[in-house]
């Protein structure tokens, strides 16, 4: 059951940081052809990328301490979006609780 609810909190933070993604690219300086796009390329930027190398059925398998470090910097990339944005604290937050719930279960033995 632990595990089960780790795994949903980090998916929630996943889906939150393409969220972010998108919120970030609408606050693009421009246009709004500009915006739209930013807004919607951003995220599909990042889910392709995590598509890629950071999920758990990623199509380029990575040995483990490259696919910590791939995530690390992925929700990295999500605070720091969420402090461009003003929100330094909130961002602060998502990689702290991903921290902290990647942490617990590993310590678990059951890593994510």
């Amino acid at each position: 059951m632990i595990r089960g609810l780790g795994l949903l909190l980090l998916f929630l933070l996943e889906l939150a940081v393409l969220v972010v993604g998108a919120r970030w690219g609408w606050a693009v300086h421009g246009n709004l052809a500009l915006r739209l796009l930013a807004a919607v390329a951003v995220p599909a930027v990042l889910a392709t990328l995590w598509g890629v190398f950071g999920s758990p059925k990623a199509r380029v398998v990575l040995r483990a301490p490259a696919k910590q470090a791939f995530q690390a910097a992925w929700f990295v990339a999500g605070g720091g979006m969420l402090a461009l944005l003003g929100r330094p604290l909130l961002g602060l937050a998502l990689v702290l609780v991903w921290a902290v719930t990647v942490t617990l279960l590993r310590l678990s033995g059951r890593p994510a």
